[in-house]
């Protein structure tokens, strides 16, 4: 193959008579192969150079030859490992490469060098790195362009507190909790707004609209007093990660720019107008915040934490997330609340009010899990007041808890036919008949016990 002027010189004679005859199948091509670098044979104990740099060696092979014969012999011919080494002419050549595959021609060079290790790729962004953007951004408010508006307390928490409010009713009346001045109110309001939060001191119809019939009691309310008593926190977000994240956002801000109904007015919601989305009061800021953390960061850090200091939510709060995510279609936060409540709230006092909210909230998974845990601890679960009291709102599950408990009630065991040979009396193989027994469909009668008892 290689230094050799008899098979050179055959292969030029090969060659004009492939030129002359066309693609003869043992047509050959004359190269040359070029060390780049010195190449050394290497071992535990020593080193040693077997090739110096820029080195030739004539090659000769046919032009349908694979590379895989030149990289052997070379290697063998200069005491060098073949898989040490690695050979380029325009691209890397491979095993399967031929002489006429690559386009190679007479004179020529095909270097060769070392085996470069193949370089790890760069370690793609860890995702606790894409946690901590998008915690950066939730806590940015420079471009936040939407605004959740949300009661600071649930009615039942109020009429707790000694008073009720209900935002955008036309009974307002205020709590008697303390109050503070309205310069120190101001005050708050001025040292919250680097947050995500703040408090909404009074509220405009035209700026926060709610239904047509309150836009005119919130309006009196608000000109009559500069520090309204209602509470409402206002919690901001970004419009473009919203609409990204959940279906619900994307159709809630949608401008219909052109569509315009029969009487006159834009088919839009009214939140794609001014971007702001009025929470129900049974929702807290909490969950509210609960829930833009999940949209950001697709996860709950509270909820990964086991640590004793750091307070997850309890089981009325996942229960008001799941109603939440439920009720605006978040498909995946309702799944990850489920799966919580599953693992780590599923008790004897809580599996009641547990399942009795799956019957509103299509929760299916934790239905399923609530049944099995009260299948599991039958005596205590239903022994107990909250289940019996929270049943009694929600009848039509004791449907699906009995058939659960018919399920485990084991069937009771055929009897035994006999059969028309089966008895030894009557002699002739001839059945038993009791009195007052029927037989007419030829079916052997049970015998009749000893006493009534």
């Amino acid at each position: 193959m290689a230094n050799n002027p008899g098979r050179q010189g055959g292969g030029g004679a090969a060659g004009g008579g492939g030129a002359g005859g066309g693609n003869a199948p043992n047509e050959h091509v004359e190269f040359t192969v070029k060390a780049e670098e010195d190449l050394y044979l290497t071992g535990s104990e020593t080193t040693i150079r077997r090739v110096t740099a820029d080195t030739n060696y004539s090659c000769l092979m046919l032009k349908t030859q694979r590379f895989s014969s030149l990289f052997r012999h070379y290697a063998k011919y200069h005491g060098l490992r073949k898989d040490d080494l690695e050979y380029y002419f325009v691209h890397p050549l491979e095993n399967e490469d031929t002489p006429e595959s690559v386009q190679l021609q007479r004179g020529d060079i095909i270097m060769v060098r070392k085996r470069r290790k193949v370089e790890a790729p760069e370690q793609a962004a860890d995702d606790s790195e894409f946690f901590k953007d998008m915690r950066e951004l939730l806590d940015d408010e420079e471009h936040m362009d939407a605004v959740f508006l949300v009661h600071r307390m649930p009615p039942k928490a109020k009429d707790a507190g000694g008073g009720t409010g209900t935002v955008g009713s036309k009974t307002t009346t205020t709590t008697t909790t303390a109050r503070t001045t309205n310069g120190k109110r101001k005050k708050d309001v001025m040292t919250s707004s680097s947050t995500s939060e703040s408090i909404h001191p009074s509220i405009k119809a035209a700026e926060f609209p709610f239904s047509d019939d309150d836009d005119a009691d919130i309006a009196s309310s608000s000109s009559s007093s500069s520090s309204s008593d209602v509470d409402i926190v206002e919690i901001r977000a970004h419009k473009c990660i919203l609409t990204a994240r959940a279906d619900y956002f994307k159709a809630l801000f949608r401008k219909n720019a052109g569509e315009v109904t029969p009487g006159g007015s834009s088919s839009s919601f009214r939140e794609a107008l001014g971007c702001v989305v009025r929470v129900d009061p049974t929702f807290t800021p909490k969950i509210v915040r609960l829930m833009l953390e999940f949209l950001y960061t697709n996860r709950i850090e509270c909820l990964e934490k086991s640590s004793a200091k750091v307070l997850g939510p309890t089981t009325d709060e996942l229960l008001s997330l799941l109603h939440l995510s439920d009720m605006w279609q978040l498909r995946d936060l309702k799944r990850l609340v489920e799966h919580e409540l599953i693992r780590n709230h599923m008790k004897i006092n809580t599996v009641a009010r547990m399942y009795c909210a799956t019957d509103d909230l299509h929760a299916k998974r934790l239905s399923k899990s609530c049944l099995e845990f009260i299948m599991d601890n039958y005596r205590e679960v239903t022994g107990s007041v909250a289940f019996q009291e929270e049943m009694k709102h929600h009848p039509n599950l004791c449907i699906p808890v009995l058939k659960a408990a018919a399920d485990l009630i084991p069937e009771p065991a055929t009897k035994k036919q006999r059969t028309s040979g089966g008895s030894d009396l009557g002699g002739g193989g001839g059945k038993m008949e009791m009195p007052g027994s029927s037989n007419a469909a030829g079916i052997a009668s049970s015998p009749v016990p000893d006493s009534d008892i």
